[in-house]
């Protein structure tokens, strides 16, 4: 748009704003929905039950030792302690400033990867019990030992359909410094699970203590992470979520049988975030003035003119901007030549 000739240095008449510029330089992201996908190939949880003594029925306190499902001594991963994540985390999101998570919203289970006994199809409903020692795929799961007067093999153990829930663990966006937020706040836990137990006889006609278990709905359980995270910038709005879990104490309930444990693990996940929105510049007359404005919450942008397009240079405009109510706001006088102004951020 172009206005009389004879500017004088300072008085704008005629105006257009150009925001190309400021786009390209703005990546920081308004709050939003951001889902990330999981990498199961990065993403695991394990499960430690150490040596304890629980009280059962009518046999009175027994060690209780969680071991490898194929054979006698320390539970390892090739029983299925340690099992892979995967499927899809949910947040709010502002980049490099904050993150919520979503709890509920979340789709993140355990693969049922390991081959472990009890196989739920031998289930036999008119009796109750397993009629065989078949494995079907699980999560995690192993052999249960157990010491009274000597060690004997009690039951077997299976955790099928793990889903995982993280929420904050307390109201309010998580605040991230340096690419990282804190240990502590975050809640993390199993909010739905299944335990299938194969209960086996004791010697000495002493009886099965542990009953036979049919899909044993866990009652959630979450609590606090004792470890924080970090969210990475990659390339453009690419971005990287690495998110540690440390839970030392957990209450595992098998029907009645409180057994402690602890848990363990990392979530690798990826997400695009979505493209800045930009900063408006509006332009209104009043009376002989120009009135430019834009957002008070669009920190760090500068107001720059040329006098021409396209510009041989931009230059800073003046006078330096106000704040009225929500917006950074510059008045001129209607006097003088063409003039096109931009935002940028530097």
């Amino acid at each position: 748009m172009i206005c009389p000739a004879g500017a004088q240095a300072g008085r704008f008449a005629c105006l257009t704003a150009v925001l190309a510029t400021a786009l390209v330089s703005w990546l920081q992201v308004e709050a939003g929905v951001v889902t990330w996908d999981v990498d199961p190939a990065e993403s695991y949880i394990r499960l430690t039950i150490a040596d304890q003594t629980v009280p059962v029925p009518d046999v009175g306190n027994v060690t209780f030792r969680i071991r490898d499902a194929s054979n006698n001594s320390e539970w390892t991963d090739a029983g299925g302690r340690r099992a892979a994540l995967d499927g899809e985390i949910v947040t709010d999101y502002v980049d490099a400033a904050s993150i919520s998570f979503r709890g509920g919203a979340h789709n993140l289970y355990a693969v049922e990867a390991a081959s472990l006994r009890p196989n739920p199809a031998d289930w036999d409903a008119a009796t109750t019990n397993y009629t065989s020692a078949r494995t079907a795929l699980a999560a995690l799961g192993g052999r249960v030992r157990a010491t009274l007067l000597f060690t004997f093999d009690t039951a077997f153990l299976a955790f099928r359909n793990v889903q995982l829930d993280i929420t904050n663990a307390a109201p309010g966006a998580i605040g991230i410094a340096d690419g990282a937020f804190g240990p502590k706040t975050t809640c993390i836990g199993i909010a739905r699970a299944w335990a299938d137990l194969d209960g086996l006889a004791l010697p000495l006609g002493i009886g099965q203590p542990l009953p036979d278990i049919l899909h044993a709905e866990m009652a959630p359980t979450i609590v606090t992470n004792a470890a924080g995270g970090t969210v990475t910038v990659l390339d453009g709005l690419n971005r990287k979520l690495t998110y540690a879990i440390n839970l030392p104490d957990l209450a595992i309930d098998l029907d009645g049988t409180v057994v402690r444990g602890s848990a363990a693990g990392l979530v690798v996940a990826y997400a695009t975030v979505p493209a800045p929105t930009p900063p408006t510049l509006s332009v209104t007359r009043r009376n002989d003035e120009v009135v430019l404005a834009w957002p008070s919450d669009a920190a760090g942008f500068a107001l720059e003119y040329a006098t021409e397009l396209p510009p041989v240079r931009w230059l800073q405009a003046a006078p330096a901007p106000v704040v009225s109510l929500d917006q950074f706001v510059v008045t001129n006088t209607t006097s003088g030549a063409a003039v096109f102004y931009r935002l940028r951020k530097p």
